[in-house]
């Protein structure tokens, strides 16, 4: 999923954060059966694969 988000980071001047959960109790509670796992101000946008119609959307309806 991250090689994808390239794209999206290049033309919405978006940026992304790796966060590993290992060792994280409250995030492996949240996220550990849907690693990989995008989310955007705490809001799941797509797990296992990127969906890249939902995250479009998604930085619109945010700017």
């Amino acid at each position: 999923m991250e090689e994808e988000l390239g794209p999206f980071i290049e033309k919405y001047n978006i940026s992304v954060q790796r966060q590993y959960i290992d060792n994280q109790t409250a995030l492996q509670e949240l996220y550990a059966d849907k690693v990989p796992v995008l989310t955007l101000h705490d809001k799941i946008v797509c797990n296992y694969f990127l969906d890249a119609d939902t995250l479009r959307d998604t930085i619109k309806d945010n700017n």
